[in-house]
């Protein structure tokens, strides 16, 4: 059988079919991509950068005490009771979500903004940290309790009367 030629039919086929192609997997993983978010991720963010200081290049990381996944490209990290560190991400992180183990890359101790990532379970590129911003973890855990506490009546209000019975 002998092999085809660059101007045979199909491989002009070809040329004419890969540009368009192309266009039709780009759209698709951009719209993948601009998924509208969880409007609960959306909200628990907010709340997040609310309380987070300016960017910073670099922040001291001896250990994890526990870390809290904000969507796939952004990651609070705890690293004793009073420092959080919010990390935002290069794009999503596969496996943030779902992996029950998560770890940093560092530099002598140190995680760098730009430079070190973002480790997952059965993920084996680490994600590329963008933006580190510092946390103000009692705020945070003052505005968790808030959220968690059972709404209560105001003692300052009258209670509603009973309605009366019809009749």
């Amino acid at each position: 059988m002998r092999p085809a030629s660059p101007s045979s039919p199909s491989i002009r086929s070809l040329r004419l079919l890969a540009p368009a192609l192309l266009a039709l997997v780009g759209a698709a993983c951009a719209s993948f991509q601009d998924k509208p978010a969880d409007p609960a991720v959306a909200q628990r963010l907010a709340e997040v950068r609310a309380i987070a200081g300016p960017p910073v290049s670099s922040f001291r990381f001896m250990r994890m005490t526990t870390f809290e996944p904000i969507g796939l490209s952004n990651v609070m990290v705890f690293t004793a009771p009073q420092d959080a560190w919010l990390l935002q991400l290069d794009g999503s992180c596969r496996g943030l979500d779902f992996g029950p183990f998560m770890g940093l890359t560092t530099h002598m101790h140190r995680v760098l903004s730009g430079v070190d990532g973002v480790r997952v379970q059965d993920n084996p590129i680490p994600c590329r940290i963008v933006e580190i911003r510092r946390v103000d973890a009692q705020r945070l855990r003052h505005i968790d309790t808030e959220k968690a506490a059972p709404t209560q009546p105001d003692p300052g209000q009258p209670a509603t009367p009973p309605s009366p019975p019809s009749g």
